[in-house]
């Protein structure tokens, strides 16, 4: 006759381990939970895994019942986590995310994994590529696609891994983070400055750049609020990218209101001169945005916004 176990949770066999694992919720209602509590709604995690409204609903009762406590809260018209769900609900993020990759190793899927980015061309260029050789030596298996394509719309992200999106807001129906918000300076190149220190503003070339075919109001928020009040800033030299706008500066065409996390080398290097301690934060800001409708978020997406949060953290 074979030993019998020890109860639980003094034995340490196998057969007892699979009992404690029998004594966790059903993995329908955890899974049910963490895609409720990405989403922030029933209904949109309903969408997202192909059942209904009610079928979710049922689930997470199922769970706080399991649990005996509350999950969620109902304020007006949606449900909101409550710290014990905030909790159970950053844990399962990192659980789902470990076992994807335990899966994927146990069925012999050893190749490095391809993280496709989207960024704005400006942030990819001058922000996030001096970074990568960082990112790649703590992550060599994973293989990064950048692209810098514009991307307004979710149907259009659904291929991505993840976004950094230039906005003024977070996405709707998406989980969707701040990286950092802009802080604007006025710059210019030295040669501007042989005549005048600065280079006076009447009269000088104004630097403008695009952002949807619709120029970007920076000079317009600058002069509100650090005048001068009289200064028309229509005419000018109109990019479409803010990096070309800094080319064009460090060149000597003129003067520009630039996010100084997009300078930082050529304000070291002298390249660019700030022309006073001024600046305006915002009302664009950095997001990182997972446009995925998959239940859990990929380890890769993970360890990359991770390590993107820190990298955007102030000096």
């Amino acid at each position: 006759m074979p030993n019998s176990c020890r109860p639980w949770p003094s034995s340490r066999c196998g057969c007892c381990e699979a009992f404690a694992v029998k004594r966790l919720p059903p993995l329908n209602a955890l899974k049910a939970f963490a895609v409720a509590a990405r989403e922030g709604s029933f209904t949109h995690a309903g969408e997202v895994l192909h059942v209904t409204q009610g079928a979710i609903s049922r689930q997470v009762k199922q769970l706080e019942t399991a649990l005996g406590v509350p999950l969620f809260v109902r304020v007006h018209q949606a449900v909101e986590l409550t710290p014990a769900g905030r909790e159970l609900a950053d844990t399962l993020g990192r659980l789902f995310a470990e076992m994807e990759v335990a899966v994927n190793r146990a069925a012999g899927q050893h190749r490095p994994e391809v993280l496709t980015v989207n960024a704005p061309p400006t942030f990819a260029t001058r922000w996030l590529a001096p970074r990568l050789s960082d990112f790649r030596a703590r992550f060599p298996h994973i293989d990064l696609s950048i692209t810098t394509d514009r991307i307004t719309t979710l149907r259009e992200a659904r291929s991505l891994d993840c976004m950094v999106v230039f906005d003024t807001q977070a996405w709707p129906r998406t989980p969707c983070e701040p990286v950092m918000k802009e802080r604007h300076v006025m710059v210019s190149s030295p040669s501007l400055w042989r005549a005048s220190k600065p280079p006076a503003l009447p009269g000088a070339t104004l630097l403008h750049v695009l952002d949807g075919g619709q120029r970007l109001p920076v000079w317009e928020q600058w002069i509100a609020q650090h005048g001068p009040l009289a200064l028309d800033v229509r005419p000018g030299l109109t990019f479409s990218t803010l990096d070309q706008a800094i080319s064009a500066a460090i060149a000597g065409a003129g003067v520009v209101i630039v996010d100084e996390a997009m300078v930082v080398r050529e304000l070291q290097s002298g390249e660019l001169i700030r022309h006073n301690t001024l600046y305006v934060e915002g009302p664009f800001a950095y997001w990182f945005v997972v446009p995925s409708s998959e239940p859990t978020t990929p380890a890769r997406v993970h360890d990359f916004k991770t390590w993107l949060m820190q990298k955007a953290l102030p000096d």
